[in-house]
């Protein structure tokens, strides 16, 4: 028997969807989804009923015949393989009565060949759910990916839900897509189950707990089908629709009861809603349904339906709307939310609603390749427990524990490339990088009252108190990754100043933190008086290169000015690069995606300053104040609150200021030798400083 890892398995069922989607009488992926199930459930049976262990066995000359498509073999083997599937239904009873595997005898031999030699009733592993994963993501993939979301993630999110409907539990997904939560839930039905089975069949119980405890929801009709066709596939045909198309933000679908899926009802949610700031649902019939439509008093979101409609962005209500869903006190929900949510000053109100409304449990800040290449969009996994009721303040509670994780590896590069882990020679094995497992094995060591860190390095606890106690209440693993990796707390500051040392805020020993507004820029033609215009990829050259120029009527040039002995952080794009306004750069514009800090020198050196937002202590502090889903930025506020250390001995202050000065000032030296020897040259070869 084989026991392919899953970049094999996954080549393999590959080949089986190609080749029926080009030769199958049924070419639609719902209709390969079901035909191959039934090929999966008959070699089940055969293994967990007629003890044929594996069910495909083939011997050399059968492989061989079976590639050249000898009409003979092929024939004997769909023959047996339909038997078993009458066998199996007659005795399993997934099918309706009359049904039948509908594949030619060359597709269902083509099948079996790629089946061959697998364990399908592997206990230690679900065979039967890898595949149907695999055709799910392969069909929802072609179709541009919008409605997939990466298996490892949502079996993280059924582990961290605590999922289990044999103590009651149902779990609904409102953004079914193509059922990828579900068909996690079902998968997880089955882990639980065989646990306790000792090697006996667990299928009956399967689609029992499955029938009564799994229920989605999708807007597409087209997509609903598809979940609908992987989660039948997994369990049989005969079974009710488990993903019912209509739209979920509409209240009065939950009015109309459809799917069983009612307000305040459910244990368990999980959703991967769409998200993007482009897309905004500005229907006034369902915006007045939501609390996070409406503006309202800040830290206030106990009522609903006060202040002004605003168009939001689907994400937004779809969470409001998971949470409505959930038994208050009990329900859960791990949800998958652009991490602009979560960290973002703009979206601070809707933390605030979260806080008021739920219990923070779980933030796992997912990697930036969960979603590429259909998109960029960072996010994290969410996970939330209703509360009994609303706070009246977001800040009222503080008690508890929260469980944050950062994991490194999605299994895939940002083209969607599968990416190996490496042997001990630096070879590339067999085995798909991933850490997702470690991220789940930490979260149970947690629940055990245990830490986390000794499991995944990058996983770590956060007290309540720490999120609530944040002035924009971020949630985002990363803000709050451990400084301290001793003892794993997470602070506001790294721990590890030496005896004597303190520290003051930025914004207290400068005179101003700021970047302009954005707004038109008119550019113009070079000449001797026109104004060099820079971007954040200039700060840090020794010649600025550009060829944008600014005329010097231009209103707007003295917002974009700076002057020399400022300092400057790039904001948005590569954040956190650091640089000086040298002598030669005084008066040029400069764009607003950099910040500029005006030192104070009676308060800080501008030299230490400087010297000091360049090490690698101060770019970990400024990582963490990064927010944004698809650009990274930072703002002001956030540069201004780091704490800036300051050395007991004034001595070694000066002594590091007047070193970064020597160096800027070499620098200053550098570009006036540069400019002069390139001037020289330009003229001599005929061609003036200003072409």
């Amino acid at each position: 028997m084989v026991a392919p890892n899953s970049h094999h398995l996954q080549s393999r069922v590959n080949l089986i969807y190609d080749h029926l989607y080009a030769n199958a009488p049924t070419r639609t992926p719902a209709g390969i989804s079901a035909e191959v199930g039934k090929v999966l459930h008959s070699g089940m049976y055969l293994e967990e009923c007629k003890k044929k262990h594996p069910a495909f066995n083939f011997d050399r000359f059968q492989m061989q015949a079976l590639l050249t498509q000898d009409s003979v073999i092929c024939g004997d083997i769909a023959k047996t393989l339909r038997g078993a599937f009458a066998e199996m239904n007659k005795a399993w009873k997934f099918y309706e009565p009359t049904s039948e595997i509908i594949l030619n005898d060359l597709s269902i031999a083509y099948t079996a060949l790629q089946l061959n030699g697998l364990y399908l009733s592997d206990p230690k592993r679900d065979v039967f759910g890898d595949v149907i994963e695999i055709i799910r993501s392969n069909w929802a993939k072609r179709i541009g990916g919008q409605f997939f979301t990466d298996q490892r993630v949502t079996a993280l999110a059924m582990t961290l839900l605590n999922f289990d409907p044999r103590k009651g539990d149902d779990l609904v997904d409102i953004c079914s897509g193509t059922g990828g939560f579900l068909l996690a839930g079902l998968n997880h039905i089955r882990e639980l189950l065989e646990k306790d089975a000792k090697g006996k069949p667990v299928e009956e119980t399967l689609i029992q707990l499955s029938l009564t405890g799994i229920k989605g929801l999708e807007v597409d009709e087209e997509i609903a089908g598809l979940a609908n066709a992987s989660l039948k596939a997994r369990l049989g045909t005969k079974h009710k629709a488990f993903v019912s198309n209509c739209d979920s933000l509409n209240p009065i679908t939950f009015d109309k009861n459809n799917a069983g899926i009612k307000y305040g009802k459910h244990l368990c949610a999980a959703s991967n809603p769409p998200f993007g700031t482009k897309i905004t649902i500005k229907d006034p019939a369902i915006l007045q349904a939501f609390s996070l439509s409406n503006k309202q008093s800040r830290h206030n979101f106990s009522l609903s339906g006060l202040g002004k409609i605003t168009p939001r962005a689907p994400d937004i209500l779809f969470l409001e709307q998971n949470i409505n869903l959930l038994v208050p006190g009990r329900g859960r929900l791990a949800i998958v939310l652009p991490y602009q949510i979560l960290s973002g000053p703009q979206t601070l109100f809707v933390r605030e609603w979260l806080l008021c409304h739920t219990q923070i449990l779980a933030v796992i800040d997912l990697p930036n390749e969960t979603f590429q290449p259909h998109t960029g969009t960072k996010t994290s996994l969410l996970l939330v427990k209703r509360r009994e009721r609303p706070l009246s303040n977001s800040r009222d509670d503080s008690e508890g524990t929260v469980f944050m994780g950062m994991p490194r590896w999605i299994g895939h590069d940002r083209r969607g490339h599968p990416i190996f882990k490496r042997n001990v020679d630096g070879s590339a094995s067999e085995e798909i990088l991933s850490d997702f497992n470690e991220v789940k094995a930490a979260y149970r060591t947690f629940l055990e009252g245990g830490d986390p860190r000794e499991t995944h390095e990058q996983c770590f606890t956060v007290p309540y108190s720490t999120i609530v106690k944040d002035d924009l209440l971020r949630m985002n693993a990363l803000f709050h990754k451990p400084f301290n990796e001793e003892d794993g707390t997470a602070s506001d500051v790294p721990s590890v100043l030496k005896p004597g040392w303190t520290t003051v805020k930025l914004r207290d020993v400068v005179d101003r933190i700021f970047y302009p507004g954005r707004f038109r820029r008119d550019y113009v033609d070079r000449s001797s008086t026109t104004v060099p215009f820079l971007g954040g990829s200039n700060i840090t050259e020794l010649l600025a290169t550009t060829e944008k120029w600014l005329s010097p009527d231009d209103p707007k040039l003295g917002a974009l000015k700076v002057k020399a002995g400022w300092v400057l952080i790039t904001r948005s794009g590569s954040t956190g690069i650091i640089s000086f306004v040298p002598p030669a750069w005084d008066g040029f514009a400069m764009s607003e995606h950099v910040i500029r800090i005006v030192p104070n020198p009676a308060k800080l050196d501008p030299y230490y300053l400087l010297a000091f937002l360049r090490t690698n202590y101060a770019q970990e502090i400024i990582k963490r104040g990064v927010f944004g889903s698809v650009i990274d930025e930072i703002t002001p506020d956030f540069i201004g609150e780091i704490e800036v250390p300051l050395p007991k001995s004034k001595k070694d202050m000066k002594e590091i200021a007047a070193k970064v000065q020597d160096a800027e000032e070499a620098r200053q030296e550098a570009i006036e030798g540069y400019s002069f020897a390139l001037d020289q040259l330009d003229r001599q070869l005929g061609r003036s400083a200003v072409s």
